[in-house]
C-alpha cells in the first residue's frame, strides 16, 4: 500500500473511530465513503479500507443494499463483551500476582491513589485515565500485550455505553474499592484472590449495566446503543 493512500487510510480510520465511540455518530447512523472522504478531503478508497478495519473491529456492519451503518449494541453483545474480560482480565490479574519488578508495582499503586483521588473530587476523565493507566500497569506486570490488544477492542466497542455508566457517582465510588481488592491481592503476590477480584469486579460491572439499559435505555431506543 503506498504511503500517502495508508496515511490516509489511518486518517478516516481515526476519524469514523473517534465519531463512533463518543456518539458524534449515532448506533444505527449509515455513513457512506462519499460522505467521510467529502469530510476529510481525500479520495473514497482509504475510506472503504478504513471501513473495513472498522468492521472487523465490531464497530461497523455492512448490510447489502443499505451499505455502512454504525454497530448498534444490544444486550446479548454486551454480555458476550464481559464474558470474554472477565475470562481474559482474571488471567492477567493472576499473572500480575507473579511480578517481581518493584517499579511496576508502585506504578499500581499509584494509579490506584490516583483513581480514589479522582472519585473523591467527582473528577470522571482523571478517573478514566487512572483506570486506564491502572490496567495498563496490570498488562506489563503480566507481560501480554496481546490480550491489553484485545482488551482494548472489547472496550472500545462498548465506549460509548461505558462514557455514562461509568459516570455514575456510585458506579465510581464502588470501583475504586474493588480495584483495591485487586490490587491488594495483587501486590501480595496471590494469583488466586487477584482473580477472584477481578473477575467479581467485572461481574458487577456488568451485571449493573445489563440491569440499566434493559429498564431505563433499551426500552426507549430503536436500534440499540
Amino acid at each position: 500500500m503506498p504511503a500517502m493512500t495508508a496515511t490516509f487510510q489511518q486518517q478516516a480510520y481515526d476519524f469514523v473511530k473517534a465519531k463512533i465511540t463518543t456518539l458524534g455518530f449515532k448506533p444505527g447512523e449509515y455513513l457512506t465513503d462519499a460522505q467521510i472522504a467529502g469530510q476529510l478531503n481525500i479520495s473514497r478508497t482509504p475510506v472503504r479500507e478504513a471501513f473495513h478495519r472498522l468492521e472487523n473491529e465490531g464497530l461497523l456492519n455492512y448490510e447489502q443494499r443499505r451499505g455502512w451503518k454504525v454497530y448498534a449494541l444490544a444486550l446479548t453483545d454486551i454480555e458476550e463483551i464481559f464474558d470474554i474480560k472477565i475470562a481474559v482480565e482474571g488471567l492477567i490479574a493472576r499473572r500480575a500476582a507473579d511480578c517481581a519488578d518493584e517499579e511496576l508495582k508502585t506504578k499500581l499503586g499509584h494509579a490506584l491513589q490516583q483513581m480514589a483521588a479522582a472519585a473523591q473530587d467527582d473528577n470522571i476523565n482523571a478517573w478514566f485515565q487512572a483506570d486506564q493507566q491502572f490496567h495498563d500497569t496490570l498488562y506489563r506486570m503480566a507481560d501480554n500485550d496481546r490480550a491489553r490488544r484485545v482488551i482494548n477492542n472489547l472496550n472500545d466497542q462498548w465506549h460509548r455505553v461505558r462514557i455514562g455508566f461509568s459516570a455514575m457517582q456510585s458506579r465510581v465510588k464502588s470501583s475504586v474499592g474493588e480495584h483495591q481488592a485487586i490490587a491488594a491481592s495483587i501486590l501480595a503476590g496471590n494469583g488466586e484472590q487477584a482473580e477472584l477480584h477481578m473477575r467479581i469486579h467485572l461481574q458487577q460491572v456488568r451485571d449493573e449495566l445489563v440491569r440499566l439499559l434493559a429498564n431505563m435505555v433499551m426500552p426507549f431506543v430503536e436500534n440499540g446503543v
